[in-house]
């Protein structure tokens, strides 16, 4: 099975960091990913026919100065929403007709609904809360999303 990671990073959710059958995809080359892209466009090496797509993007518009913006950078609302609406498409037209994309998601920042809203090629079909934070309310989602044919209007 072909997996792409759009979001590499570590690979922090990994239990096999080095996965055969996996692209691990990250903007930041110190990470050291299979291929140093932007998920928005995604460069024809990434190749196509995907049957799973791993997707934790950014969730959360820290200040410039915060110690996680010195880590992941610094990520407007608005720039966030924009990755994840371009990044899905870009999925979508890399992976094969009923791919799966598991997303994870924690909504400190902005809600699940209105992030699965900006995901019109993909179907969510299920979700778990793995984690909650009381101090700054939110919780941490794991969803599990089906490719659509023809994209839903948001």
């Amino acid at each position: 099975m072909k997996i792409l990671d759009l979001s590499a990073g570590n690979r922090a959710v990994w239990f096999d960091k080095n996965y055969r059958d996996t692209t691990f995809v990250d903007i930041r080359p110190e990470v050291n990913p299979t291929v140093v892209a932007d998920s928005r466009a995604l460069p024809p090496e990434i190749g196509i026919d995907y049957a799973l797509v791993v997707f934790d993007p950014p969730h959360v518009n820290f200040s410039a100065g915060a110690e996680m913006s010195k880590e992941y950078g610094h990520h407007t609302t608005q720039q966030i929403r924009d990755l994840i609406l371009q990044t899905g498409a870009e999925a979508h037209r890399v992976t094969r007709p009923d791919a799966l994309m598991a997303l994870k998601w924690n909504d400190h920042d902005q809600k699940l609904a209105k992030i699965l809203a900006l995901l019109p090629h993909w179907e969510p079909l299920f979700g778990h809360k793995v984690a909650m934070r009381t101090l700054h309310a939110s919780a941490t989602t794991w969803v599990l999303l089906r490719r659509r044919d023809a994209p839903q209007a948001p």
